[in-house]
């Protein structure tokens, strides 16, 4: 009686640390500012997130005039082809670099794609993030932009201002709390002003203040997985 009292207890306790370490992780950050250096949590299509993120302020370097005013080190500048000191250098990219047509020509508008971000749970009220780049918006033709989508609907959409310097701007999406959605970068078009800047998302309270990731995809793993297997095998 013992020896089945032992087992039963030996089972409850391996259960109870399984489920632990499921929660936690889940309860981890999101790579919301790019600055594990590579695409981590988010899935592209296309060619023009190839050489994404991009490192430093690249359209300074080449005197472009237009800070690029990014958060950290690493940020999404879809002109620019420089993947910096260690990666770029490697590959004989320098910083001012820009994105490339099928000739090798420079061509900083011409690949096309989409980036999408994991699932998450809308508990802010507002969600603010650094924008600039093209300003064509979702709906005409050649899209350059940010959506937020929430089962397959673009709930919010957000394009650059025809400029290379991102500016902080925001969506309210108090109206979306509790929906699962996902962040999609769009560059769609090979035109002139053809791509967008994007760096560090983040929601934030009724007071302003910017919520912690893993406080926010902490909410998914108390109800649901809020990522794949795969992607937690990137973790763990």
């Amino acid at each position: 009686m013992k020896n089945l009292v032992s087992i039963f207890l030996i089972i409850f306790l391996v259960t109870i640390l399984i489920i632990m370490s499921v929660d936690s992780a889940f309860a981890r950050s999101f790579n919301n500012d790019f600055e594990t250096g590579d695409l981590t949590d988010w899935e592209k299509t296309g060619t023009a997130f190839d050489f994404q993120p991009t490192w430093g302020d690249n359209p300074t370097a080449r005197n472009r005039g237009q800070p690029s005013e990014h958060q950290g080190d690493w940020w999404l500048g879809l002109a620019e082809r420089y993947q910096g000191p260690d990666k770029g250098a490697k590959l004989g990219q320098k910083p001012g670099d820009m994105q490339q047509n099928a000739q090798g020509g420079v061509a900083p508008d011409f690949p096309q794609g989409t980036l999408t971000s994991v699932e998450f749970t809308i508990i802010g009220e507002t969600m603010n993030f650094l924008m600039g780049g093209g300003n064509r918006a979702w709906g005409t033709g050649e899209p350059c932009c940010v959506n937020l989508v929430s089962n397959d609907d673009v709930v919010r959409s957000v394009t650059g201002d025809n400029n290379e310097t991102m500016t902080r701007k925001e969506w309210d999406v108090s109206d979306l709390k509790g929906d699962t959605v996902q962040l999609v970068v769009i560059d769609m078009s090979s035109g002139g002003w053809g791509h967008p800047n994007f760096d560090d998302v983040h929601q934030a309270d009724k007071n302003g203040d910017n919520i912690p990731w893993d406080r926010v995809l902490a909410v998914d793993a108390r109800g649901k997985l809020a990522v794949s297997w795969a992607q937690m095998k990137k973790y763990y």
